[in-house]
């Protein structure tokens, strides 16, 4: 198992480098850091006046030391991370485009870990940077997002719509057979009962056909999927959520229609998605 962790510096950046340090002590997992620099996020707007060149250069000169030097502060990090967890250390570096950069390294990984607002730009994350929600996008691996919290996940909720993307989602959960010691619960939300339990049902079927043992948690509620989600993390502690990203449409063919995003904007815990 290769896995490729995005490098931070925010808390939800230090929690995906716990998780995947977590899945490296399970055995048989390589964990590779990835750091680097945005070229196009140190370009300054050009403002225009006298002087106004020599003043863009000045600025662009200081955007760019500035992220050489967090480049180095997070090889400096991890490596330190690394170390003291007794984990091979192992880092890629780049300059340039992130996109090329992700799927020209996701072809050789099988999970890739972040945390919801990491960046490679010297500005400060927005609520979802462009960096996850083009991976989403890109990435032809699952992908794992952490919120600014962590623990080992011991409860894992599976929330599953029927969804081309949920089942995608539910496949590859159980075919990396990660996380095999917790205990797995899997819930559907509809404001028809019937519906909810057929589904949830239909994902625990699927489940224990691949030897995962889960129990079942059909909601009928007609309230935000999002928020009947966050309130099932909290009352089971769950550590883990897997659930379907979006098609090709984007974010409006998410999983209950915006859910995902809601989600991943604010994770009550790693998110486990696939599109």
């Amino acid at each position: 198992m290769r896995i490729l962790l995005l490098l931070g510096q925010t808390a939800s950046s230090l929690c995906a480098r716990e998780l995947a340090f977590d899945l490296a002590r399970s055995g048989g997992v390589l964990v590779s850091g990835l750091s680097g620099i945005d070229l196009s996020s140190l370009t300054v707007p050009m403002i225009g006046g006298i002087g106004a060149s020599a003043y863009q250069a000045k600025l662009e000169e200081i955007r760019g030391r500035q992220a050489v030097e967090n480049n180095a502060r997070m090889h400096a990090s991890y490596a330190a991370a690394c170390d003291a967890r007794g984990v091979e250390f192992s880092w890629l570096s780049f300059e340039g485009d992130p996109p090329e950069v992700f799927r020209a390294a996701s072809e050789t990984r099988d999970l890739i870990v972040t945390g919801h607002d990491t960046t490679f730009s010297v500005d400060p994350p927005a609520a979802l940077p462009e960096l996850v929600s083009g991976l989403l996008l890109l990435s032809p691996r699952p992908v794992v997002i952490c919120g600014d919290d962590y623990r080992c996940p011991s409860d894992v909720l599976v929330a599953y719509d029927g969804s081309l993307p949920a089942m995608r989602a539910l496949q590859m959960y159980a075919l990396l057979g990660l996380w095999r010691e917790a205990r797995v619960h899997v819930t559907s939300i509809a404001a028809d009962s019937e519906l909810a339990t057929r589904r949830a049902h239909a994902a625990a079927e699927f489940l224990r056909s691949h030897e995962v043992h889960c129990t079942v948690v059909p909601i009928e509620s007609s309230v935000d999927p999002s928020e009947a989600i966050r309130i099932e993390v909290i009352d089971r502690s769950i550590g883990l959520l897997v659930m379907g990203a979006f098609g090709h449409r984007g974010w409006s063919n998410a999983l209950f229609g915006s859910t995902t995003r809601r989600l991943v904007e604010r994770p009550p815990c790693p998110l486990f998605l696939f599109h």
